[in-house]
């Protein structure tokens, strides 16, 4: 077990977990002491000498940070020193949102689980935009943004707008805690977008809804409108929803070890249903190098993860990495 797991893991579970959360963004606003972490504990030794790539973006290994940790783009300097192989931030959203009522985390300890039901609170794409076109100036890692909105006019301006700083732009066509109009259709939606973003200059990727990566017809639709589209890759997790009493809506998502299986099956076919036509990477319940050596057989192209940076803390990456 890290030093982490064993000392500060304990501290930091005894605070909730929404102060934890912000608790551990205000320790990773300073970069220096992540550079000096990173250079004595090696956290930098994750590049791994394999050809790793993801929508045609070269990797620096396959194990990447998911969106949601940093929604608005304000640790990015810090998040580089980890070890990652890629970083995706966000979701952006068009306008500041405050999301759902708190509580909006609960942690499943004994399962490694956590129950989320954020709805999406952010600064809003112009800050996000200001503090990645700023990072880019130092940017030396892969860099992915996951934006969203209510419409798919919203959707592409965002995409317009990230682009010029990210290697590749993460569409998120609806979070799943946030309540969907009565004929929200994700395939609909998908397609009107692919249309709005025809001139764009940097690869597309889709974030796949949990209900559709579980439905064979939908998933497949959703996958032929995206290859007919140029999308040239999909994200595909294990998320669940859950009734969870401790948080402010009293339902959220769950997410991490207890989503393994389904994030294994979801996988296998959005492969299957693919037919190796454009990238799949695979989210959920992700903690060891074996979890992403499996993940890899079946097919995806690389991982991210979240919930097992919040389990087993700042050295996950590259101690997966040197699993692997």
């Amino acid at each position: 077990m890290t030093l982490y797991e064993v000392l500060l893991r304990p501290l930091l579970f005894r605070l909730s977990p929404d102060r934890a959360h912000e608790l551990a963004h205000w320790v990773l606003r300073p970069k220096l002491p992540w550079q000096v972490l990173a250079a004595i504990s090696g956290m930098k030794d994750g590049n791994l000498p394999v050809d790793c790539s993801y929508a045609g973006v070269r990797l620096n290994n396959p194990v990447g940070l998911a969106a949601g940790f940093d929604k608005n783009c304000e640790l990015l300097d810090s998040l580089s020193e980890l070890g990652f192989g890629f970083l995706t931030v966000g979701t952006v959203m068009p306008d500041p949102r405050f999301g759902n009522p708190f509580p909006r985390l609960v942690r499943y300890e004994e399962t490694e689980g956590i129950a989320d039901s954020m709805g999406v609170p952010g600064k809003g794409r112009a800050y996000a935009v200001a503090r990645l076109k700023e990072f880019d100036k130092r940017r030396r890692i892969p860099l992915f943004c996951n934006i969203g909105g209510f419409s798919a006019q919203e959707i592409a301006q965002g995409f317009f707008d990230v682009e010029p700083y990210v290697d590749a732009v993460e569409i998120s066509l609806m979070c799943p805690n946030v309540v969907k109009p009565e004929d929200f259709n994700p395939v609909k939606l998908l397609g009107e977008l692919i249309a709005l973003i025809e001139k764009r200059r940097k690869p597309a990727t889709v974030r796949v809804p949990n209900d559709v990566a579980t439905s064979e017809a939908l998933l497949g639709e959703l996958i032929e409108v995206a290859v007919r589209g140029g999308i040239a890759g999909i994200k595909v997790a294990g998320g669940q929803p859950v009734t969870e009493p401790g948080l402010g809506t009293g339902r959220g998502t769950l997410h991490g070890r207890p989503t393994a299986a389904l994030a294994t099956e979801n996988l296998e076919r959005a492969v299957r249903l693919a037919g190796g036509r454009l990238s799949i990477k695979s989210n959920g319940g992700i903690f060891s190098s074996d979890d992403v050596r499996s993940r890899l057989a079946a097919g995806a192209d690389c991982v991210d993860i979240y919930s097992a940076f919040i389990y087993r803390g700042w050295t996950v990456a590259r101690d997966i990495n040197r699993g692997l």
